[in-house]
């Protein structure tokens, strides 16, 4: 057992055993090791064909609240590719008790209205600060001129 261990651990050390993962290795009569890889093909993405009748837009829209919202009904295609008709079946199943839920009493919708909170001051608070602020002096020096 010890022996066969000791054989695995010898070849899996060799420089040769090594350099067969890398490719085959060919042994010429002065005994240097060359090592041929496998071909390799590098093909570059395929350009696109030029058309100069091709209509371009030199004006480029951003997307609007409408567009994000906006989703077309799916193709049969879509529908095959996504699963099928029974998910598409349990989502509007969820979006309809979706909308009833909304309609039970003390339900909040997910969005809420903003509500404004009350001015920091009341009327009489900011008579008095108006006030405050004309009768204050100017303790505030002006620039001194530029000197010469």
């Amino acid at each position: 057992m010890r022996a066969a261990f000791a054989a695995l651990l010898l070849c899996a050390l060799s420089p040769a055993a090594r350099s067969q993962d890398a490719g085959q290795d060919t042994r010429n009569n002065d005994e240097t090791v060359v090592t041929e890889l496998d071909e390799v093909r590098v093909t570059a993405p395929r350009l696109e064909a030029f058309d100069p009748y091709r209509f371009r837009n030199p004006i480029e829209v951003e997307s609007s609240t409408f567009a994000r919202s906006w989703h077309e009904t799916p193709s049969l295609e879509e529908i095959g590719k996504n699963g099928g008709v029974i998910p598409l079946l349990v989502g509007y199943l969820a979006q309809q008790a979706a909308r009833g839920a909304n309609k039970l009493p003390g339900w909040k919708a997910q969005i809420q209205p903003a509500i404004a909170r009350p001015p920091p001051l009341d009327e009489a608070q900011m008579a008095r600060a108006v006030r405050l602020a004309q009768d204050a002096p100017a303790d505030v020096p002006e620039d001194p001129p530029p000197t010469p």
